[in-house]
């Protein structure tokens, strides 16, 4: 699925870049080069997808991909993120028919949706994605919890394009988390049909445990080992949806091709969501800054997205590049910060984590390095939601604060060499600890503020540079005392299950700083299946308040977000990654 909802933001930058020669500018004419008939559309990635099989990644490039293969029930429009038609109509809602409490969805797929095979889409398709997800062995976690809710899906018995989405309870984002579900051909996912017989009830029974449905189901352990193959999300024989594009060649470390589908149904449809413009799209994967600047000045890509914000303001200001290029910026829906380990004995105090907060210059440190790209954040909810509890004021940068709350969090420097200390578990324990970062410009650059501010008040910061993989993995283990981090949100009504709960620690969810509190869990629980919008705002406030006393990162910006793309184009940028709609690209 889409599910965009509260994705990680990786911050998958390469190395510093340096600009092209006088050289680069002059091949750039002639080898780079395209003609407006042209229709090929060439995208620089900064990582390379981990495969095309959308429910087992929750990597962004990974997405952008697969949405050009796969289609999902709704799609959202780029200017007021409302539901649209995509695969089915956007879904009438009513009480649930059986009286239990839960709510129906009600959806009509669309009369030309097809298969590559020239078989309908159905409600059979749907279905069994879902029960793909569901499937406890299913390598799904991260996107599980939003579809916990469904009770089942029921298909009119006069047309298998028509049926409902009957949950068991409400839940704010139960429409969206609907709309994001990438629906998979069950003929070409589940070929020998181990699912079919599987009751979709069953699989979201809050009662029923992993161990009681493998015992009643074993085909669901058959139906994993085929479904979590790799080479099904690699191998372009394999990789089957109903979008505008099909993977035709997959070069590792490469590039990826993908060609528009001779076959594809939305053809016959003119919105921009159905749109299939460009006869390809050729993904080159790009780590490297200085290999991305080049291609740019060579003209051997067309599009450019999450650019380093220092590379794209030294980029926008080259007089050769924007006679080529676009560079825009748009509000984007995610926020950076410094995660701080709870379970870090150093940093399990509250007023630790705030004495660090305190030596941090949030303002200058957006003034210096994104001047007009970034806006200060308080907490995990953006200040463009209407929820956002603007009693919260910024930490203000005050070392003479934060030296007070270390001493009253018991620290002081006992021996005399800068560095404060304390009995932590009848152990004299330093507040010395590594500060993890990205081998990127930004991250390196915020990263080394925050570790010299936390210095000049006796906390001894050293910063550690981990490729984005390594540095996922410490957080994920648990193995780590602070860190540079992103967190993606969405225009949406935010759903902090995943993130927030005290039972989402990884592997469950994305609980990388470990936070526990019994009435934020609470909250984020009343929050889910809050039908009234004021009293769920009271309630989004409430939990903004413990977060903010709790500190269990060091809120600092959300960054506009930044893409460059070809003047050969015609195309509209959104908020929603990656800001523009690669299948409607339309030369000029």
């Amino acid at each position: 699925m889409k599910l965009r909802l509260l994705l990680l933001v990786t911050a998958l930058g390469g190395l510093c870049a340096c600009t092209g020669g006088e050289q680069g500018r002059q091949n750039g004419v002639g080898a780079g080069a395209q003609d407006a008939a042209d229709r090929r559309v060439r995208i620089a990635l900064k990582a390379e997808p981990v495969g095309l099989n959308p429910i087992l990644s929750v990597q962004n490039v990974s997405r952008y991909v697969t949405e050009q293969i796969f289609q999902t029930l709704n799609d959202h429009d780029p200017q007021t993120f409302e539901l649209t038609p995509l695969l089915a109509s956007v879904p009438s809602i009513e009480e649930d028919p059986t009286g239990e409490g839960g709510t129906s969805y009600r959806y009509t797929i669309d009369s030309l949706a097809r298969w590559p095979d020239g078989s309908p889409v159905t409600a059979r398709d749907v279905a069994f994605s879902l029960k793909a997800i569901m499937n406890p062995l299913v390598q799904a976690g991260p996107y599980r919890h939003y579809y916990e809710m469904v009770r089942d899906v029921v298909a009119d018995s006069a047309a298998a394009r028509t049926f409902s989405v009957i949950t068991r309870r409400p839940y704010i984002l139960a429409a969206e988390a609907m709309a994001d579900l990438y629906i998979y051909p069950e003929y070409a996912y589940d070929p020998q049909g181990l699912l079919r017989g599987v009751p979709l009830p069953d699989l979201t029974d809050p009662a029923a445990s992993s161990r009681r449905l493998l015992r009643e189901y074993p085909e669901l352990r058959d139906f994993a080992n085929y479904f979590n193959d790799p080479e099904l999300g690699f191998d372009p024989d394999r990789i089957t949806g109903s979008g505008p594009y099909a993977l035709v060649d997959w070069q590792p470390g490469q590039q990826l091709l993908l060609r528009r589908r001779d076959d594809y149904w939305g053809l016959q449809r003119t919105e921009d969501r159905f749109a299939a413009a460009p006869d390809e799209l050729l993904f080159r994967i790009i780590p490297d800054n200085t290999t991305t600047v080049n291609a740019l000045r060579d003209r051997l890509v067309d599009v450019v997205i999450d650019i380093p914000e220092d590379e794209f303001v030294q980029l926008r200001d080259d007089d050769y590049l924007t006679k080529y290029y676009d560079f825009r910026v748009v509000p984007g829906f995610k926020y950076f910060s410094i995660l701080l380990n709870q379970d870090d004995p150093l940093l399990s105090d509250s007023l630790t984590r705030r004495a660090l907060a305190h030596t941090v210059n949030v303002d200058q440190l957006i003034e210096q390095l994104l001047p007009g790209l970034a806006r200060r954040v308080v907490g995990p909810v953006l200040p463009t939601k209407s929820y956002f509890n603007t009693q919260l004021p910024g930490i203000p940068y005050d070392p003479d604060r934060a030296r007070a709350l270390l001493r009253e969090a018991g620290w002081s420097d006992t021996n005399g060499d800068g560095t404060v200390d304390k009995l932590i578990d009848g152990q004299r324990r330093e507040l010395r600890f590594q500060l993890l970062s990205y081998p990127t410009p930004t991250s390196e650059a915020v990263t080394l503020v925050v570790a010299e501010g936390a210095r000049a008040v006796g906390a001894d910061v050293q910063v550690t540079k981990r490729e984005p993989r390594a540095l996922l993995s410490l957080l994920d283990a648990g193995n780590f005392s602070a860190a540079f981090y992103g967190q993606g949100s969405e225009p949406t009504p935010d759903d902090f299950a995943q993130v927030w709960l005290s039972s989402s620690v990884p592997p469950s969810g994305t609980n990388r700083s470990n936070f526990r509190n019994a009435e934020a869990d609470s909250l984020i629980r009343r929050i889910a299946i809050m039908a009234d919008s004021e009293e769920r705002t009271a309630l989004y406030r409430r939990f903004q308040e413990i977060v903010y006393a709790n500190q269990p990162m060091i809120f600092l910006y959300s960054p506009y977000d930044r893409v460059v793309v070809a003047k050969r184009f015609e195309y509209t940028v959104s908020s929603i990654a990656p800001n523009l709609r690669f299948n409607a690209l339309r030369p000029k």
